[in-house]
């Protein structure tokens, strides 16, 4: 049989609970940096991770932020990537901790600690102004993906996957 085939990623989608703006990094190198990409939270898992894990993790690294996993939003596979692997990417909705919820809904704020090595800046978007950017307009792929995203925000954060039709979010 043929070694792995596929990289696992995670992009997390973190709502404010008072604002209704995402949470959105620029990183500091690379491709999204050269454009001034806004993104959300990325990363690989780790051997072993699971795809919940990984999400929280990464988000915490990226931005200081704590949060629990709420569920996976929507999947991608694309083919040729490094090395000649697949890679599958798990767009996951993530919620801020009970804790830092409380605190904005009383009137503050959590801070954001972006991870020096790798992002220039976290803050929190509209999503509209995230969708609109040029590279993700440009490609069908991610216009799925996000109307994936704003389809889940507007059937309301508390709500589980299972829609009421009995279908789910992927």
């Amino acid at each position: 049989p043929n070694g792995p085939t596929h990289q696992v990623g995670v992009g997390t989608l973190v709502i404010h609970p008072r604002t209704g703006k995402m949470l959105a990094v620029q990183e500091r190198s690379g491709p999204a940096a050269k454009r001034k990409l806004w993104k959300m939270p990325t990363g690989l898992t780790d051997p072993g991770e699971d795809v919940a894990e990984a999400a929280v993790r990464e988000l915490k690294e990226e931005t200081g932020l704590d949060c629990v996993f709420d569920r996976i939003i929507c999947i991608r596979q694309a083919h040729g990537g490094l090395f000649g692997r697949s890679d599958m990417f798990f767009v996951c909705l993530c919620k801020l901790v009970p804790e830092s919820e409380e605190r904005i809904r009383q009137g503050g704020e959590v801070e954001l600690l972006p991870q020096e090595e790798e992002i220039l800046m976290a803050d929190w978007i509209e999503m509209e102004d995230y969708a609109e950017q040029l590279v993700w307009q440009q490609s069908p792929l991610y216009k799925v993906m996000n109307d994936a995203m704003f389809s889940a925000v507007r059937r309301g954060l508390s709500e589980s996957s299972t829609l009421r039709d009995g279908t789910t979010d992927c």
